[in-house]
């Protein structure tokens, strides 16, 4: 692998995770100067942050890159296996390196055809979901940290040293967080605006089971995003910063929870009487302010706990549908809207903030 160009400052001022990354590029990072795993850590928590709040629909969606092979364009799926699988082979050739002093080739990798090699290497985990690929990304990164760690850092620094761990590490993570945090914002637009990113969200295989089953696993695939994006924020930052123009943290999830509760009886109306309701006559941004202004004395333990009450509710109505009616347009709207769609929506707008929120202050860096 080829050791990158020397930069021209060590950049001590610096910090990795919120600066640039053209400003990042012009510092050396192999300067004595710099403290290595730091730095690692920091471009790490960036990497990891990069694509906060994009569901599994958003990870497939092809357009992230082209391919520099001449395959099909990469997606966010493609760009984070490779890196997981770089990092897979980093262990296992720097645990030799360790043992015998010995670092891999160009040419141990189709010839030193990098491109050929890594086009090669998508097809694997292709078929992988993206929590699989997320698992062995984090699994990877643990355990290259762990056996790295092992090496004297001047071993690190050496020619063979960086252009092996250094490039599968943070480096690695530098050079494709330069086409993924663009591509993710650009998602996270879409997605705020309820792109499904696909042409028709709705299951259509015919086999009614097989479809309650698919909108379901969409379902839980967001839920298990919202519980591990938004439950973690100390409460004390749930009031702290305006996450979107007037709301904080506190304001979306009461709005999340307004909507489930707005979907739940509507559900529960047509059960009842065979007709769906119309939205608010007023308009959906008067409804949302006027729904949102009853509740702004709530505390945000108060808005937890109406948040899972509402849930719940909306949970057992939308259980409770027939397949052919969860299909219908209006079915579809009310379940998948209140209880999905829209979850998704304000995770696109509220996700970056969840990430970063546990970062040090940029004065602690």
């Amino acid at each position: 692998m080829t050791t990158p160009p020397e930069h021209a400052a060590s950049g001590e001022d610096e910090d990795l995770r919120r600066a640039p990354l053209p400003t990042l590029r012009g510092i050396d990072l192999r300067a004595p100067s710099r403290d290595f795993w730091a730095d690692e850590r920091a471009v790490w928590d960036r990497f990891m942050a990069s694509w906060a709040g994009l569901d599994d629909a958003a990870w497939r969606l092809p357009g992230a890159a082209p391919s520099d092979a001449g395959g099909p364009d990469w997606s966010l799926l493609d760009h984070v296996a490779h890196v997981a699988h770089w990092q897979e082979l980093a262990v296992e050739y720097v645990r030799h390196a360790e043992a015998t002093g010995e670092w891999p080739s160009d040419e141990d990798f189709d010839g030193g055809d990098f491109d050929r090699y890594n086009e090669r290497s998508r097809t694997p985990w292709s078929t992988l979901d993206p929590a699989a690929v997320r698992d062995r990304l984090v699994a990877g990164h643990d355990a290259l940290v762990s056996v790295s760690g092992q090496l004297p850092l001047e071993v690190i620094r050496g020619d063979d040293g960086w252009g092996w761990v250094y490039m599968t590490l943070h480096g690695h993570q530098l050079d494709h967080l330069g086409l993924l945090e663009p591509w993710a914002d650009r998602l996270r637009e879409r997605q705020a605006q309820h792109d499904p990113f696909v042409p028709d969200p709705r299951p259509a295989s015919g086999d009614d089971r097989a479809d309650t089953l698919a909108f379901w696993a969409a379902e839980a695939s967001v839920m298990t995003l919202w519980g591990t994006l938004v439950r973690p924020v100390p409460i004390d930052r749930w009031t702290t910063d305006e996450l979107t123009p007037g709301w904080t943290l506190r304001d979306h999830v009461a709005h999340v929870a307004d909507w489930f509760d707005e979907g739940a009886a509507a559900i529960d109306e047509h059960a009842a009487t065979g007709g769906w309701r119309d939205g608010p006559t007023e308009g959906f941004d008067a409804w949302n302010e006027r729904q949102l202004d009853l509740h702004r004395e709530l505390g945000p333990d108060e808005v937890i706990e109406r948040f899972d009450a509402t849930y719940r509710r909306i949970r057992a109505a939308a259980s409770a549908m027939s397949a052919a009616t969860l299909r219908s347009p209006d079915g579809w709207s009310w379940a998948y809207e209140c209880l999905h769609g829209h979850v998704r929506s304000h995770l696109a707008m509220v996700g970056p903030w969840c990430a970063r929120v546990g970062w040090p202050a940029p004065e602690e860096v």
